[in-house]
């Protein structure tokens, strides 16, 4: 499925509510519509408790995976046609070493457009930025146990794992310190390569201004190309990372080679407008 993914500004995390209600959504969409973002992913959070069933299986087969399936968004996807790219993501907080195993193997992760992962321990750090076939590594505050390494970091970015600064956690003043000190861990370490700054947005007054967040990420430890680039261009690689662990290596050549042409037109329309 070839999508545009270089239209606009990027918001790869808007979380849906646990009960299934749209009406929030959609409002946070329309604005997101309305500040500028173009490509958008709904995000799912789930934990270790989800795999706990009433038989207490004590192999997480496929049958009991079965409701690790996307939210149902065709509606939203027609209403904001031509406006929103949207995109399915599923957040997976973990500790549990084989439960974690038992969901990468799985074929419903190729359900999901982004997989994202949040370390709650140490040990899962380094699983995530070792082994894990994830997109992004998240961490927030439940992360204030152990800390990024540079050893992790750069690991973690030869296997092209991307990290992702939520501003909604730098928003909040109980866990803006943590937030502040991990993105500049990740410009210690690496120049802030691979980094994404999304909302992680739970409601419509979470979601701001593009140019707010690119002021945000200079804060942060960015610098102005870095900043927009994490809301923009970097974005596009990240998608195109996802969909080499979707689809494959040959899938994902046809898709670079279209965002190579779509780039390729959206510089020379920024030198004409220069």
């Amino acid at each position: 499925m070839s999508m545009n993914y270089n239209a606009g500004y990027f918001d790869l995390c808007i979380n849906a509510s646990n009960d299934g209600n749209t009406s929030d959504l959609r409002k946070m969409l329309q604005k997101s519509y309305m500040l500028g973002y173009r490509s958008v992913a709904i995000n799912q959070i789930i934990d270790e408790s989800t795999f706990e069933t009433k038989k207490k299986r004590k192999k997480c087969d496929d049958e009991s995976r079965t409701f690790l399936n996307p939210i149902d968004i065709d509606d939203l996807i027609k209403e904001f046609e031509g406006k929103l790219n949207i995109f399915n993501r599923l957040t997976f907080a973990f500790n549990d070493e084989e439960k974690t195993r038992l969901l990468n193997q799985s074929n419903i992760l190729k359900k999901f457009h982004v997989y994202s992962v949040i370390p709650k321990t140490s040990e899962a750090l380094q699983l995530a930025c070792t082994q894990l076939n994830t997109d992004i590594i998240t961490l927030n505050a439940s992360c204030t146990q152990f800390k990024m390494t540079k050893k992790l970091y750069m690991q973690a970015l030869d296997r092209d794992v991307h990290f992702e600064i939520q501003y909604t956690d730098v928003i909040n003043p109980e866990t803006r310190q943590l937030a502040i000190h991990q993105a500049h861990l990740f410009y210690i370490y690496g120049k802030s390569k691979n980094v994404i700054i999304s909302s992680g947005a739970n409601k419509v007054t979470d979601i701001r201004n593009p140019y707010d967040v690119i002021n945000l990420g200079i804060l942060l430890g960015l610098n102005e190309n870095k900043s927009k680039a994490a809301i923009l261009y970097q974005n596009n690689n990240l998608l195109l990372r996802a969909e080499r662990r979707r689809f494959g290596k040959v899938f994902a050549i046809k898709v670079e080679e279209e965002l190579k042409e779509d780039n390729s037109t959206e510089s020379k329309k920024r030198k004409l407008d220069l």
